[in-house]
């Protein structure tokens, strides 16, 4: 351990080595954990190979993630008989795949993903590895055939061969990994897969992570995939599947995420998706779906996020949309929804994104979208809304994307200033958004000009209080002069009314007043 230099910043005692960082020891004083992952202070740099792996015949875990180790992986990594955890995800690692490692037959996590360098292919002495429950090499650049032994590995829980070029003639998902009746997660994606997905799938019952993205898939996605009922994650996006949606998806109670994005998925979209309670993420953009979204969807409430743009579905957009109340993106523009923009979509208060963009919407903006105060994306462009901009979107703080363009709208653009909008000045004490949201309205003002100056205008700046207390003021002066006033001609006519007595008119004074 001394040799490495791995701890020579921190301590060279060996003897102290079980209260060096990132060390763990049994009650023999004997080293069972390496873990670097989060002590950065100790510099690994390019040192792994100095590492006398000899040295730790009881080590268990060895986990150097996330460190620029550099180099190659040590032949004699192979002499950590006991190990069981191997992580050396993103160690900016290079060079093949050291057969030594089917030495390590107690592993049961083994970890290379992110280290873009390896090359070469799998040895199939990784095939002695019968206890390994997690495999993942992904994002690497392995390549050649998956060799037969996977198959056989039947304690593996979870394979991750991300990126990983196939190459068994025909680039097909491998027949093999069918027999891995055990797997819960199986990431395949951008591996240039072709041809269709197997029915086959449908015997990994255990499944609960499946994704084939960003491959060349073609043909139907296989009814079977609706008997994986544990399945949470679906990820088939940027492929060439063709077909409908199968109904049989309506069967996967646990799901969270469908995305099916970049494919040319056809017919419209079943109403037996109202059935995924759980489900929060659901992307079909970029599609060929037609017909209208199913009343079922609404029933969705914990949908977050829901995006149909590219498509051709039509209809309008149903007041029951307020039942998705944990929305917060709305993408579905470039398609033919027709109808006004119901009253219910401002009560979806979580919402931070809407885009009804390119479609045939008509009517008015509602005056209450100004209560989305989350909302920071707001595009609307190409429809035939018309009428005023409400004065209510000035209230839209986070508000950072506005499209408006080529639509109706008409009179002038209320002031923004309070929201993130990118505002230029455009003389004559008037302001504009750059770039231009309202491009394309024709009896609509682009800029935003303060109101002019009138009596009214400045009769109502007049402070409040003054407004209050001054008509009070005058009738309270008034009031006490009148009553002055009444009391000196009372006075008066008492005075001329009296009888001279022997010492004079004692009131004849009040005549020289």
């Amino acid at each position: 351990m001394v040799e490495s230099g791995w701890w020579s910043n921190y301590s060279n005692n060996a003897s102290e080595r079980c209260q060096w960082r990132g060390i763990s020891c049994n009650t023999a004083g004997s080293i069972i954990q390496i873990n670097l992952s989060y002590e950065f202070i100790i510099e690994v740099g390019d040192r792994f190979g100095k590492l006398n792996f000899s040295s730790f015949p009881n080590l268990l875990l060895l986990d150097l993630s996330d460190r620029q180790l550099g180099g190659k992986i040590p032949h004699q990594i192979g002499n950590l008989s006991a190990l069981k955890h191997l992580d050396l995800s993103n160690c900016g690692l290079s060079g093949e795949l050291p057969p030594s490692l089917g030495n390590l037959t107690q592993l049961e996590y083994l970890d290379i993903s992110y280290n873009y360098n390896i090359n070469g292919s799998i040895p199939p002495q990784l095939g002695n590895l019968m206890n390994l429950v997690s495999l993942s090499l992904s994002w690497t650049s392995l390549s050649g055939n998956i060799p037969p032994f996977l198959g056989l590995l039947t304690n593996l829980r979870h394979l991750l061969l991300d990126r990983y070029q196939f190459d068994d003639g025909n680039n097909t998902i491998p027949q093999n990994l069918w027999n891995l009746r055990g797997l819960e997660t199986l990431s395949l994606s951008r591996c240039g897969i072709v041809g269709p997905i197997p029915s086959a799938l449908g015997q990994l019952l255990n499944l609960t992570y499946l994704d084939l993205s960003g491959n060349k898939i073609n043909g139907f996605i296989p009814f079977e995939v609706g008997f994986l009922s544990n399945l949470t994650d679906l990820y088939l996006y940027n492929n060439k599947l063709v077909g409908s949606i199968p109904s049989s998806l309506g069967q996967l109670l646990n799901l969270k995420y469908l995305i099916l994005f970049g494919n040319k998925i056809n017919g419209s979209i079943p109403s037996e998706v109202g059935f995924l309670s759980n489900l929060t993420y659901f992307d079909v953009y970029d599609n060929k779906l037609v017909g209208s979204i199913p009343f079922s969807l609404y029933q969705l409430t914990n949908m977050e996020i829901l995006s149909l743009g590219n498509n051709q579905i039509e209809g309008s957009i149903p007041r029951n949309i307020e039942n998705l109340k944990n929305i917060n993106i709305l993408s579905i523009p470039n398609n033919s929804f027709t109808g006004h923009i119901p009253l219910a979509l401002c009560h979806l208060t979580n919402l931070e994104y809407i885009d009804l963009g390119k479609n045939q919407i008509s009517g008015s903006i509602p005056s209450c979208i100004g209560k989305l105060l989350n909302l920071s994306t707001l595009y609307l462009d190409s429809n035939l809304v018309e009428g005023p901009i409400p004065e209510e979107i000035g209230r839209l703080f986070h508000l950072s994307n506005l499209n408006l363009s080529f639509n109706q709208l008409s009179g002038s653009v209320p002031i923004l200033s309070a929201t993130m909008l990118r505002i230029i000045d455009a003389g004559n004490n008037c302001n504009k958004i750059s770039p231009d949201p309202f491009e394309g309205n024709s009896h609509l003002s682009p800029y935003m000009c303060p109101p002019p100056v009138t009596n009214r205008t400045n009769s109502s700046r007049t402070p409040y209080y003054i407004k209050i207390f001054l008509p009070i003021a005058i009738f309270y002066t008034f009031s006490v002069l009148g009553c002055f006033l009444f009391s000196r001609f009372k006075l008066k006519n008492n005075c001329v009314g009296v009888q001279p007595t022997k010492n004079g008119d004692l009131c004849s004074i009040w005549n020289y007043d």
